[in-house]
């Protein structure tokens, strides 16, 4: 049992006291001061628990109160509503009903303007894909509400610096203040106005503007064209047509243009002039009438008529022929079908007064029958020389060999060197026919053409030829194949070739043949370095029997290079030489690439001048052999 003052004995729970020390004694009054403040803290707390639950009691005191009064007015509204339930029941339906309605009117309205939204963006697509421009345009204010691509491509600026702008800055500049609509009452109507691009470029267009009414407000809606190019195309069509006119009038031939159902569309003063018809005939357009009108001026009127009822039947085919007036001239005249995308929609005539040519041709064709009269005697003609002339020489020769032979050791020095020359004159006269004989040839005996290596050919050539060892012919390699007679390049080039190796002066002769390009033709050289020609014999030389060196000095008929001229010409091509005296000659000729039809010589003149010449050579070979 503890005291009551502090001490410093316990007693234990036993009963046995036991001593404590000062330490400890210390610590237990603290421990009491602790729970002294404790037990004074829990009377403070007690005293506002009692405080609060006084207070408790007095709110519950209200809030019964205040419980018993809202049961009061509950009881109160009860009864109230008891009252007012049958008309609010009735409003409620009212209600009801007003907003079902109302809900109606709003789907309607929605519906309604989804309608009209998608009506705005047709209208709107159909006007973005008119291809014309088009201005809608406020008619009160006169600005632009809405504009279409078209339009502001044609304007050359975007939608959104068009709309709002008074349409004549763009349109129609030069009528503002007195537009045809809005001031003066007009319509208008494809009628040509101008547009001003954003440039101020003035653009002819073809305008239309209809009036419209939206919303109780009016708006002009104006299209418009661009006709620029349709205004181009008018003046070049214009100029076109004037230029045709000028040159039908400029035409040396009569022209006559009718449509498919034989009407007169179109004519010249040629036609006219040529036909002999007067302005009242042509006046009235009328074919058959025009017809009538020239056909009696004809040496036969129904063959020609003929001839055109069976155009007019078939209407895709082309005529042509000759008609024989009675004064005797001769009208050539060509009919063709006019067409229009594959629809043939008339017919065009054209004719050409050919009596000059037409009497040349029959002249022209006289001659051509008397050449080959001619070409045939000439045939005749050589071989009467090959055989008549020929078998007296062979006779000659036989003659002189046999008194060569059997008297020769009884003659005397002149008459050895008189036979001598005598079989000389007759070998001359030989080589002279046969140099005729091919010279006629020539053009009148062919062969069939083929393609000649001439690296083959000219190497042939000179191994026949076989030029002493001082003289030297080189040919340049990669020579061109020709097509060509076989017979006739061979003669060019041997003639060529064998006269610079025969009249080579020089201790070591140089011959060279080559070639290049020349246009559509090869061009061919021959040269060599011997005595040279002068100029004043560069034709001479190409004349038939014509020979610079004397005969007795060179054996030479004088036709080689005759013969190898008219060779040349006849495939189209020239020969020319280019020569300095004592410093060398170069033959050129030219020979088409590729091979084109030569007509053949067949002039009378040339002919017989061939026999002329061919007699003239005899007689002077008769005279040489005499003197």
């Amino acid at each position: 049992m503890m005291s009551d003052g502090i001490g410093c004995t316990w007693i234990c729970r036993d009963g046995v006291e036991s001593s404590m020390t000062e330490c400890e004694a210390r610590l237990l009054m603290q421990e009491n001061e602790k729970l002294r403040r404790q037990v004074q803290s829990n009377a403070e707390a007690c005293a506002r628990v009692e405080e609060l639950t006084a207070r408790l009691d007095e709110t519950d005191a209200v809030l019964r109160a205040e419980i018993e009064r809202r049961c009061l007015l509950e009881e109160q509204l009860r009864h109230v509503s008891g009252e007012t339930a049958g008309g609010a029941s009735d409003r409620t339906v009212d209600l009801a009903v007003a907003n079902e309605r109302l809900r109606k009117e709003i789907e309607e309205r929605a519906q309604a303007e989804l309608a009209l939204r998608a009506r705005e963006r047709r209208l709107h697509a159909v006007l973005d894909s008119i291809l014309t421009g088009v201005l809608i345009v406020d008619r009160e204010t006169r600005h632009i509400v809405d504009v279409n691509p078209h339009a502001a491509a044609a304007i050359g600026l975007p939608k959104e610096q068009i709309v709002g702008k008074v349409c004549h800055q763009f349109v129609c500049p030069a009528q503002k203040g007195s537009c045809p609509i809005i001031d003066l009452g007009h319509t208008v109507d494809r009628s040509e106005r101008v547009l001003l691009r954003s440039g101020g470029v003035p653009v002819p267009i073809l305008k239309t503007v209809v009036p419209a009414t939206w919303e109780g407000r009016e708006y002009l809606i104006e299209s418009f064209v661009d006709i620029s190019r349709l205004t181009q195309a008018e003046n070049e069509a214009r100029e076109s047509l004037s230029l045709l006119e000028a040159a039908l009038e400029s035409m040396a031939d009569g022209l006559l243009v009718v449509d498919g159902f034989g009407k007169i569309k179109e004519y010249n003063k040629q036609f006219q002039v040529l036909w002999g018809l007067p302005d009242a005939v042509l006046d009235t357009h009328d074919d058959d009438l025009a017809l009538a009108a020239a056909t009696p001026r004809l040496r036969d009127p129904e063959a020609f008529l003929n001839r055109v009822r069976e155009l007019y039947e078939h209407r895709e085919q082309e005529g042509h022929g000759l008609a024989e007036f009675k004064d005797g001239r001769i009208v050539e005249y060509y009919s063709k079908p006019q067409r229009m995308d594959d629809q043939v929609v008339g017919r065009v005539w054209s004719f050409r007064d050919i009596t000059e040519k037409h009497t040349a041709e029959q002249k022209q064709a006289a001659l051509l029958r008397r050449v080959a009269e001619i070409n045939e005697e000439l045939t005749h003609f050589a071989y009467v020389v090959s055989h008549d002339l020929k078998a007296p020489l062979r006779g000659i020769k036989l003659i002189t060999e046999w008194l060569c032979a059997d008297y020769g050791d009884k003659l005397g020095d002149d008459a050895k060197e008189q036979l001598d020359l005598l079989q000389n004159r007759v070998a001359r006269m030989y080589n002279l026919i046969d140099g005729v004989l091919q010279y006629s040839r020539v053009g009148r005996i062919k062969e069939e053409a083929q393609e000649v290596d001439l690296n083959k050919l000219i190497p042939s050539i000179i191994d026949g030829i076989a030029p002493p060892e001082h003289i030297h012919i080189m040919v340049e390699p990669n020579l061109p194949a020709v097509e060509c007679e076989r017979t006739r390049i061979s003669q060019v080039f041997q003639n060529l070739l064998t006269n610079a190796v025969k009249f080579m002066d020089k201790p070591v002769g140089e011959v060279r043949v080559g070639c290049i390009e020349d246009g559509d033709f090869w061009r061919f050289s021959v040269a060599d370095n011997g005595p040279g020609i002068e100029e004043k014999y560069f034709d001479r030389i190409f004349r038939l029997f014509q020979t610079l060196a004397p005969r007795d000095e060179f054996e030479s008929t004088g036709v080689g290079l005759a013969l190898v001229k008219k060779i040349v010409e006849m495939y189209g091509g020239r020969i020319w030489v280019e020569s300095q005296s004592g410093r060398g000659s170069t033959f050129l000729f030219t020979f088409p690439q590729k091979r084109e039809a030569v007509a053949s010589e067949s002039s009378a003149g040339g002919i017989a001048c061939l026999s002329d010449c061919a007699a003239e050579g005899m007689q002077i070979e008769n005279r040489s052999s005499v003197s």
